[in-house]
């Protein structure tokens, strides 16, 4: 019998926030059917979980006796002095956020083992990790905030080119990380520390103007058959210049994250252009599963701008459809339903190999 499976965890600074995720996926979905629980463990090894239930397991991870698991084939192996077939997988779905689990990684070792999942393709999620390459790929149809790409290659240019050309209040960021990790607000007098602090977590960092007085707003986004399925638009609520990790995941909002105002009280002229750019965006990337795109308006201009795309949203963005009537176990369903499957291989012989000419 083929299983449905669910998979978090990972190599990646939101490690917890993931098992959380799919904790949170695996007790709704049980009610509706059986689920097997795989743990990505920061060795980026597979674990089988299913038996796991209480979260706090999970706080000691040098010690979960859990047992290692082989994923090939489109099925589960108990890895031991021999394999030992554990069950064929029908699909996989993906709540890894961040590192090997949101940048196509992972996405790719699936479909090489024939393993169906729900996300979106390797090239995309690779691309949308990429704050910078993602705005390239948009911003002719899309606002983005002014920015500049720093690495440890073109520091001393990319620092003096904001030094000259930005405002002063700024936003410091990596390139590659999700959920506010390592995001500071700064000025021109401090924003180089920053970039340092970030070449520690990641390769490369992105500077941005900072919109002072800033309203952000999120909107959720699937894929069913021929149709996107627009969220309802949410406005999160902070004291904080931006959007923290501590305001997303920190505060008890049951397993929401962070206060918001659902549906955000907006314009109809604003709602439309923000539905408007979401499916764009989706489209444009060619994304799978469910995402989240976040975006800033700036009071002082009424400018929205597009901040960035989240493949794998925490708590799979339910709480956007809820709004719209779509309940957590009926998001999944049809989530699953427009899973990524592997195609089949067709190898062309062409008699290169044994040509005299070799």
């Amino acid at each position: 019998m083929k299983k449905k499976c669910v998979i978090f965890g990972g190599a990646s600074c939101e490690h917890d926030v993931s098992i959380i995720t799919g904790m949170q996926l695996a007790k709704k979905f049980s009610a509706k059917e059986e689920i097997e629980k795989i743990y990505l463990g920061l060795d980026n090894k597979f674990y089988l979980a299913t038996k796991v239930t209480d979260l706090k397991t999970f706080s000691d991870k040098k010690n979960l006796k859990l047992k290692e698991i082989v994923i090939k084939d489109s099925s589960i192996f108990i890895k031991g002095v021999l394999l030992k077939k554990y069950c064929e997988i029908d699909c996989v779905i993906n709540c890894c956020h961040g590192g090997i689990g949101e940048n196509g990684t992972l996405a790719g070792f699936f479909l090489t083992n024939k393993v169906s999942y729900v996300g979106s393709s390797p090239l995309s999620a690779g691309i949308t990790m990429d704050k910078t390459l993602t705005k390239k790929l948009i911003d002719k149809k899309i606002n983005t905030i002014k920015g500049v790409l720093v690495t440890k290659e073109n520091f001393d240019d990319a620092t003096k080119k904001i030094e000259k050309e930005f405002k002063d209040e700024l936003i410091v960021k990596p390139n590659s990380l999700g959920s506010s990790i390592g995001v500071k607000a700064c000025t021109k007098n401090d924003f180089k520390d920053q970039i340092l602090a970030i070449f520690e977590l990641n390769d490369d960092a992105l500077v941005e103007e900072r919109i002072v007085d800033l309203i952000e707003y999120n909107q959720a986004c699937f894929r069913d058959k021929d149709e996107l399925v627009l969220s309802a638009i949410e406005q999160p609520i902070t004291k904080s210049k931006f959007l923290t990790f501590k305001d997303k995941y920190q505060n008890n909002c049951k397993g929401k994250g962070t206060d918001r105002i659902i549906p955000a009280k907006i314009e109809k002229k604003l709602q439309s252009k923000i539905e408007k750019w979401t499916a764009e965006i989706y489209e444009t990337l060619s994304l799978g599963g469910v995402v989240r795109v976040d975006y800033i308006f700036d009071r002082e201009t009424g400018e929205l701008y597009f901040n960035e795309v989240n493949t794998i949203p925490g708590s799979m963005a339910f709480y956007l459809y809820e709004e719209k009537g779509i309940d957590y176990v009926t998001l999944i369903e049809r989530l699953i339903e427009n899973k990524i499957s592997p195609k089949e291989f067709t190898f062309i012989e062409t008699g290169i190999l044994s040509s005299k000419n070799i």
